[in-house]
């Protein structure tokens, strides 16, 4: 057991837990959410009137979309953070379970982290600005791309969300090493 006396061993522990509480607890927040709007809020939108659909997009979209990029954010900066202080990127090697599983896991949520950012927030903003422009315009009809562009959103929300799921499954592997 470590002790105050053990020449920084605890200071160690304590910040390794400290790092992996704020990295499972971020990368919570980016999953559930990403779970909520991929498969709750999006499907029920689709049932909604244009109307109501696009001030539900204009009202709550972008915090929405705010919340994905803080916690996909913090949970990458953890992640890294967390695997610096416990040996460093030396961990990912192919040589090992834990290795391969660390390796994929990191790979997938850098590559998760890029199709939020990058693809699926600026295509749900997209879809704001289009409803935004209908309402400035006095316009009671989306443009007719708009469903097309809801579609993308869905499309690239969900495949974040499988990203983020299989990143899951290899991280919680890799603690069984």
């Amino acid at each position: 057991m470590a002790t105050l006396d053990d020449g920084g061993r605890l200071r160690e522990l304590l910040l390794t837990w400290l790092l992996a509480w704020l990295h499972v607890v971020s990368a919570i927040g980016w999953l559930g959410g990403g779970i909520l709007f991929a498969f709750v809020v999006g499907p029920a939108l689709a049932k909604l009137s244009p109307a109501s659909s696009g001030e539900f997009l204009v009202k709550v979209v972008p915090g929405v979309a705010r919340f994905f990029q803080v916690f996909a954010g913090l949970t990458i900066l953890f992640g890294a953070l967390l695997l610096y202080n416990m040996g460093g990127f030396g961990l990912l090697t192919l040589s090992s379970f834990y290795g391969v599983d660390l390796t994929v896991g990191v790979s997938l949520a850098i590559i998760a982290f890029l199709v939020s950012e990058f693809l699926a927030v600026p295509l749900q903003l997209k879809a704001v600005r289009m409803i935004r422009e209908m309402l400035a315009s006095g316009g009671h009809e989306p443009p007719a791309d708009f469903p097309r562009a809801v579609l993308h959103a869905r499309i690239t929300a969900t495949l974040a969300v499988v990203l983020l799921l299989a990143t899951s499954v290899t991280m919680v592997g890799a603690g069984f090493y």
